[in-house]
């Protein structure tokens, strides 16, 4: 089922809009998203009740935006960042794995949601087909942005099952290593794992790509 919100074009509206999406976030991160209600929302948000219903259908509707600006906040930077930092000289092991350390750093930056967050958004993908579609799609969106920053970059990848295995495994990999430094907390030393994860990606990279 397609669900859609009225998105406010006029000022006053557009900022009691954001107020509500601002006030779920705050309140999904800490009491998570079972436990709030459209009524705790609209009241963090200081806005009346039919207000937020003139915008959204429901909880659900208000989790789903969330969901999408997450995917915008993470995808953005990330080819803003390989934009500027896109003449590489892949034999410049040193600066080709600094920047893969910023990078892992700067997507990181970008988690900027609880644990509390994270676990109801993975249940939600399972339990939910409207939330599993628009992280699917999320996903999607992420992987054709790395698939056009990989271009960018113009890696002499040996072949295009090669270019497809580092995507794919790019993306598993960071994504690993965020969600284990910031929501398992069990790391000890945060650079000693992101060192090591940026050696496997070198060194990935070196077994998939003439470098």
């Amino acid at each position: 089922m397609e669900r859609k919100t009225r998105i406010p074009t006029q000022k006053r509206s557009l900022e009691k809009y954001e107020k509500i999406i601002d006030a779920a976030f705050k309140l999904f991160n800490e009491k998570g998203y079972y436990n709030v209600t459209t009524i705790d929302i609209a009241k963090e948000a200081n806005v009346a009740t039919g207000s937020l219903y003139s915008y959204f259908n429901d909880k659900k509707d208000i989790y789903i935006e969330i969901l999408k600006r997450i995917a915008n906040n993470i995808v953005q930077p990330t080819v803003e960042f390989w934009k500027q930092n896109n003449n590489l000289n892949f034999q410049d092991v040193a600066s080709v794995k600094k920047l893969f350390e910023i990078f892992i750093k700067i997507m990181m930056e970008h988690h900027n949601f609880s644990k509390l967050f994270h676990d109801d958004m993975t249940a939600l993908t399972l339990l939910d087909k409207d939330i599993s579609d628009i992280r699917e799609e999320n996903d999607r969106q992420r992987i054709e942005r790395t698939r056009e920053i990989l271009n960018m970059l113009s890696i002499p990848f040996k072949n295009d099952e090669a270019f497809e295995i580092f995507l794919h495994y790019c993306n598993l990999l960071i994504d690993d290593v965020c969600h284990q430094i910031l929501y398992d907390k069990t790391i000890k030393d945060i650079d000693l794992y992101i060192e090591q994860a940026v050696d496997i990606l070198y060194l990935l990279l070196q077994n998939l790509a003439d470098i």
